[in-house]
């Protein structure tokens, strides 16, 4: 997959959509994956198309934006250190408390439809999820993604 550069933020302290989104696209900017419309077209897709997810209890997201705003495919990984709120993708009515954000810049569309079903593979993985939020270095995440056979 797309996880080469190491971008995670573990534990993250945010208490926004708005906040998090910020950090992601800075880390995913700084390492020259993004260009400088990418949060902008996160933050406005999120709006339209939201992307909360729940599996088994536990709250995901993948927000994702156009290729046009993306110089090179990369996933940028969060946990949060307490949950926020995000739509959910299939009833814009409900919220989901959301643990782990999973930000998906590709520069090709259809690198996103692989993307997420290797995504909803891992998110059914009980003992990955809960490693997952336990996880706090780029180790034990890459050890967890390739117990998923995830690159």
């Amino acid at each position: 997959m797309y996880f080469d550069k190491d971008l995670c933020l573990f534990n993250l302290k945010v208490n926004t959509q708005k906040q998090l989104f910020e950090e992601m696209d800075k880390m995913l900017l700084d390492n020259g994956c993004v260009k400088d419309t990418f949060l902008d077209g996160i933050t406005q897709r999120e709006a339209k198309y939201p992307t909360g997810i729940l599996f088994e209890g536990t709250g995901f997201a993948i927000p994702h934006t156009d290729s046009k705003h993306v110089i090179q495919s990369q996933i940028c990984f969060a946990s949060l250190n307490k949950p926020i709120l995000f739509h959910d993708m299939t009833d814009m009515k409900k919220t989901i408390s959301v643990e782990l954000v999973f930000m998906l810049a590709m520069s090709q569309p259809h690198e996103q439809v692989e993307t997420l079903q290797n995504l909803m593979m891992l998110f059914q993985d009980k003992k990955s999820v809960q490693e997952l939020k336990k996880c706090k270095s780029i180790e034990k995440f890459n050890e967890i993604l390739n117990y998923m056979n995830i690159e």
